[in-house]
């Protein structure tokens, strides 16, 4: 029964403090959002051969790692000053679970004179706003706390500064570390002595903070569509923060996607210069040529070449204008490169070939060739860099991004956790392992005999009584120090009724040996000092001769026998000086006004054993017989010498006494094997100082709980 109470009783308490942590910690809410991933589209019709400027399209893989990185996080933190978290100091257990419902919807002035002030209780409202103006490798950790004039007082926990702000003022400071913050005191409404705990992380650990609370993943397989969400204890807090997490995202991802066009259009613009110069050059040496020779017609197969002429040079400028911005991003070996130097070879080869036709010409006409194919095709290049500048400026001014918010961050309402309920099953079930397996494993490696079934089934002798252990002066008793006579102190106490019950158990047994109105000799033995056994012999003649029989005590023990200290008398003269003489003489002493005769040991003798096999203690005993209805004799430690054994042989009944949790099983057995090679069987066992703990690591207990009712007379 006590086995079963003890798992009950942990389970129940390890589910009462499961449930207390879970009330004591903050809720926390869930909330996500939907980005989609859309795949490249030129953002005009006409304009796809723009479509090399732009960025190829990324594989969702990279977009799951770009929206995690600190490049968009970092600016989510600085947006939304996530680098500093304010923490109201709770009252224990419960007083976060006060500060979430509306028991206070104002703040709790009746603490406002005692300790409890302190703490948040839902009605405060204090917003402390602090903002890192230099960089620190260390988090900074300041302590803020509501004065009695309605001032803030913040403290650095580190260096020990203290600072003391108004409602509406801001200070720039210098903390720990040398790192500049400014701490601005926005709303300080709260009970004198509420104190808050700041702390202010650097930019690296709170974006490395933020990156573990977020997580990204992909909705489906091959959709394009990632999913956002974030757990936390507000879901104002996670919607803020999931909303700039995906706006950063978009903004960036136009930013990338930009990128390509503007650089482009810069590289144009530092082109654009140099080929205006060099129409104008060209101009100007027409004019002239024209100038000195007057005016010349060409003929229509001189025009003719000349239009093949300008039109391969407009190809090959453009040419060598794309195959330079590719030089910019690409190597020589890269296949868009090695495509433009092909063409390029071509046209050359093409140009060559119109070039020795025009060779053929008169030489005036072949001049006026060249400066016309000169003017027409730096004006062909002109043209067209100005065209494809205004092309760029159109695709950069309506480029979106390749991605799209699907669904806006949204979060529950109701907390998804702590589950209270779950975690106090959860603390019950651990309860319940802990302490079966603390039961188990304490039965498994436990010291001494507890079971007394085992005792009886190892030993193949039956157990007469389980004595338990009782601290008398615990139950109010007054008994000398020393006195272990507790059956004579303290008639009423559980001790002295287990004693009564052993007297019964035994009375059926002692029969057995009572041979023509003689006295029955009993022995008790042990296997150690210290299992009880002086104190069972004593206190079982004691409750004999409280049944109206003459009971000797008779203590054998010659080498460390104190029995004289249980009856509280000396041992000057006593069992060894009745061996020397053969005789008892006026050796044996009465117990007070009771029936009980006790004989102490005496002196110790040199030679106890050598004493006890002389046949003056055979003769001593015949003379005791005829004297008393009982004799008690306490022997010494079976294990310890061979007293035990000489005495049994002139003894009706022997029982071996050991001590629950301190006596070893493999102890009782030696004890039997030496008895029985002595020629003399043991009758029973007796196991002394059960305690409950002992008990309830037995198999039954063995009716040890039964002790514990007490029932007396009533009163006249």
């Amino acid at each position: 029964m006590l086995k079963k109470w003890v798992i009950f009783s942990s389970s129940l308490v390890a589910g009462v403090l499961f449930f207390l942590h879970a009330v004591s910690i903050e809720p926390i809410y869930y909330g996500d959002s939907v980005i989609q991933v859309e795949v490249d589209k030129p953002g005009l019709s006409g304009l796809s051969d723009l479509s090399e400027f732009l960025p190829p399209t990324s594989s969702l893989g990279a977009e799951l790692e770009i929206i995690k990185s600190r490049s968009v996080l970092g600016g989510v933190v600085d947006t939304l000053g996530l680098r500093h978290n304010v923490t109201p100091r709770y009252f224990p257990l419960v007083g976060r679970t006060l500060s979430g419902s509306e028991l206070f919807l104002e703040p709790p002035r009746v603490f406002s004179r005692s300790f409890l002030s302190k703490y948040d209780w839902g009605g405060e409202n204090v917003d402390l706003q602090v903002k890192a103006l230099t960089e620190q490798r260390e988090a900074v950790y300041l302590r803020a706390t509501i004065e009695s004039d309605g001032q803030i007082k913040v403290e650095d926990r580190g260096s020990g500064q203290s600072w003391v702000l108004a409602e509406g003022e801001s200070k720039r400071v210098t903390v720990g570390g040398g790192a500049e913050i400014v701490i601005y005191a926005r709303v300080l409404d709260a009970d004198p002595g509420s104190i808050y705990l700041v702390e202010v992380l650097s930019k690296l650990s709170a974006v490395s903070s933020l990156a573990k609370r977020v997580r990204v993943i992909e909705v489906g397989r091959d959709t394009g569509v990632m999913k956002l969400s974030m757990q936390a204890g507000s879901p104002e807090r996670i919607e803020n923060v999931l909303d700039a997490i995906g706006n950063a995202y978009l903004r960036q991802n136009i930013e990338r996607r930009s990128a390509e066009a503007q650089q482009s259009l810069n590289f144009l613009n530092e082109q654009l210069p140099s080929v205006r110069g060099d129409l104008e050059a060209a101009e100007n040496r027409l004019a002239r040529f024209r100038e000195l020779n007057q005016t010349i017609d060409l003929s229509i197969e001189t025009e003719s070449v000349l239009d093949k002429i300008v039109s391969v040079e407009k190809s090959l400028s453009e040419l060598e204008l794309k195959r330079s911005e590719l030089y910019r991003t690409y190597t020589p070996d890269h296949p868009l490169v090695r495509t433009l130097n092909d063409q390029r070879s071509l046209l050359q080869d093409e140009r060559d070939e119109l070039e020795s036709q025009s060779n053929a010409l008169p030489d005036v006409q072949q001049e006026l060739l060249r400066n016309l194919r000169e003017v027409e095709v730096s004006t062909d290049l002109y043209t067209y860099m100005l065209n494809k500048i205004q092309e760029l400026k159109v695709v950069q001014a309506g480029t979106v991004g390749n991605a799209r918010i699907v669904d806006t961050a949204a979060a529950s309402h109701r907390p998804v956790g702590p589950n209270r309920k779950i975690r106090s099953l959860l603390g019950g079930l651990v309860g319940l392992v802990v302490s079966a397996t603390y039961i188990i494993f304490r039965r498994l490696f436990r010291v001494g005999i507890s079971d007394p079934e085992v005792v009886e089934k190892t030993l193949d002798l039956p157990v007469y009584a389980v004595l338990p252990y009782t601290n008398l002066r615990d139950e109010g008793n007054s008994i000398s120090s020393g006195s272990g006579l507790v059956t004579s102190h303290s008639p009423d106490s559980i001790i002295s009724e287990s004693f009564r019950s052993l007297r019964t158990s035994l009375h059926f047994n002692l029969g057995n040996f009572n041979r023509d109105g003689a006295a029955t000799v009993i022995g008790f033995s042990g296997p150690a000092p210290n299992v009880g056994k002086t104190f069972v012999a004593a206190n079982v003649a004691y409750t004999l001769s409280d049944s109206g029989r003459r009971v000797l005590f008779v203590d054998c023990d010659l080498r460390r026998g104190d029995s004289h200290s249980l009856f509280e008398m000396k041992k000057n003269s006593g069992m060894s000086e009745c061996l020397v003489a053969g005789e008892t003489g006026d050796r044996v002493k009465r117990f007070k006004e009771s029936n009980l005769y006790v004989l102490t040991r005496g002196s110790s003798p040199p030679n106890p054993a050598e004493l006890l096999m002389t046949s003056n203690f055979k003769k001593l005993v015949e003379s005791w017989r005829k004297e008393y209805d009982y004799i008690v004799i306490d022997t010494p430690p079976a294990l310890a010498v061979t007293d035990p054994v000489i005495l049994s042989k002139n003894v009706d009944c022997l029982y071996l006494v050991g001590r629950a949790g301190v006596s070893q099983m493999h102890e009782l057995i030696e004890c039997k094997t030496r008895f029985t090679r002595g020629g003399r069987k043991i009758d029973g066992v007796i196991i002394n100082g059960m305690t409950e703990s002992l008990a309830a690591a037995g198999a039954h207990g063995y009716g040890y709980g039964y002790y514990n009712y007490a029932y007396s007379s009533e009163g006249n």
